[in-house]
C-alpha cells in the first residue's frame, strides 16, 4: 500500500507540475515537506486528515492514491515533436497525463472485453521523398477502404481500427504526442488545437507509428506529407484546382479547406510540391497573405468542425449501463464528479 500510494502520489504531483515544495506551499504549511518526502519514498502513510488535504491540493480523488497499476507505463517512451520548446516540468506534467489516461483506457477495455488490436503497418518499407510518403498515404486510404472523399471523423476511423487517442488539455506549443512500446498505437492530441490542426496533427502521429524512415530522411517533413495526403489525396486536389496553375483564389482556397478540413497553408504547400503551382506563386501568395492582416485572419480562421475523441467515453457509460462499475468507478475513470455522471446518465 505504501509503495503504491508513494508513486501515485509522485505522479499526481507531476501531473499537476508542482515540486515537493510547491506542493507543500498549496497545502499551507500543513503538511512539510520532509513528510512528503517520506509519503513519496514510501516509508510512511498520511494520516485520513492529510490525506485528504492532499487529494483536494492535487484535485484528485482519495480512491486514486490507493488504486492498483494495472499495467507498467514508461512516460519517458512518450514522443514529442522536434519543435517543442515547453519546459520540462511542463513535458513531463503532460507525458505523466498521457500515461494515466493510457492505464484507464486499458482498464475500461479489460471490463468491457472491447480491445481492438491494429494491424497496419508499413515498416518494412523505407520512406526517402515526398512521393514515398504520399505513396503511402494513398495506400493507408485504400487499405481502410475510405475512397477518395473527405475524412469527416478520422478520429472514430483510427479508433474502430485499434488506435487508441488520447486529448488532454495542454500548451499550446504541444501538438500531439505518439507511445510505441505498449503493444498498442497511442496518439496523444491537444484538445485545444483548431480543427484542421488536430487533424494533421493525428495523422502526423500516425506516421511516426506505423512507418519507417530512411537514416538519412526529413522525417518531420515526411510525416506532414503523409498526413497531407491522407486528408486530401493529390489526385482530388489536382481535379479540384487544376493540373497546372498560374495563380490561386484564397475563396477557392477556403472552400476547400471547408471541404476536407485541412488548413490554407497546407492547401498551399501541397499545391506547390505536387506542381500545380510554382516556387514563385507559392512564394508570392504568402507575401500577399503576410502583408494583409485582415486577409491572413481570414486565411488562417478555421472553418472545419471540431471532432472529439468518444470510445473511451463510451465504453465507461457502457460499463455503467451494464452494471460492470459503479457510479463512482465511471466517476474517478472520466475524472468528474458522481453528480455528473448521474447527470449524464439521465439525459434521454
Amino acid at each position: 500500500m505504501e509503495k503504491t500510494f508513494a508513486q501515485r502520489l509522485i505522479n499526481a504531483r507531476k501531473i499537476r507540475g508542482y515540486s515537493q515544495r510547491e506542493l507543500c506551499s498549496r497545502l499551507d504549511g500543513r503538511i512539510s515537506s520532509n513528510a512528503i518526502a517520506k509519503y513519496e519514498t514510501g516509508k510512511m502513510l498520511p494520516s485520513s486528515q492529510n490525506l485528504i488535504a492532499i487529494a483536494e491540493a492535487l484535485d484528485f480523488d482519495v480512491d486514486y492514491f490507493f488504486r492498483p497499476f494495472t499495467v507498467n507505463i514508461d512516460p519517458n517512451s512518450f514522443e514529442f515533436r522536434k519543435r517543442s520548446s515547453l519546459p520540462v516540468k511542463k513535458e513531463t506534467s503532460i507525458k505523466e497525463s498521457i500515461a494515466l489516461s493510457i492505464e484507464k483506457y486499458q482498464e475500461i477495455e479489460a471490463i468491457t472485453h472491447e480491445s481492438v488490436r491494429f494491424g497496419l503497418s508499413y515498416s518494412d518499407i523505407l520512406l526517402r521523398t515526398d512521393n514515398d510518403a504520399r505513396s503511402l498515404g494513398a495506400r493507408f486510404r485504400q487499405d481502410l477502404n475510405l475512397g477518395i472523399d473527405c475524412l469527416s471523423t478520422p478520429i472514430e476511423v483510427l479508433e474502430s481500427n485499434g488506435v487508441k487517442v488520447i486529448e488532454i488539455d495542454s500548451d499550446p506549443k504541444f501538438d500531439g504526442s505518439c507511445v510505441r512500446n505498449l503493444g498498442l498505437p497511442v496518439i496523444v492530441l491537444n484538445r485545444n488545437l483548431i480543427s484542421e490542426r488536430r487533424r494533421l496533427t493525428l495523422f502526423h502521429e500516425l506516421a511516426h507509428l506505423i512507418l519507417a524512415f530512411d537514416e538519412d530522411a526529413d522525417v518531420e517533413r515526411l510525416c506532414n506529407v503523409f498526413a497531407n495526403e491522407v486528408l486530401l489525396p493529390s489526385a482530388v486536389l489536382k481535379s479540384l484546382l487544376g493540373e497546372h496553375r498560374k495563380n490561386l483564389s484564397w475563396k477557392e482556397l477556403k472552400l476547400i479547406q471547408n471541404g476536407f478540413g485541412i488548413s490554407v497553408d497546407a492547401i498551399l504547400v501541397k499545391a506547390k510540391q505536387i506542381g500545380i503551382i510554382t516556387e514563385s506563386v507559392h512564394r508570392s501568395l504568402c507575401i500577399d497573405m503576410n502583408r494583409n492582416t485582415e486577409l491572413k485572419k481570414r486565411v488562417q480562421e478555421s472553418v472545419y468542425p471540431k471532432e472529439v475523441s468518444s470510445r473511451f467515453e463510451r465504453l465507461v457509460y457502457k460499463a455503467l449501463a451494464d452494471s460492470m462499475i459503479s457510479i463512482s468507478k465511471a466517476a474517478s475513470l472520466l475524472g468528474t464528479s458522481v453528480d455528473e455522471v448521474n447527470a449524464q446518465t439521465a439525459l434521454a
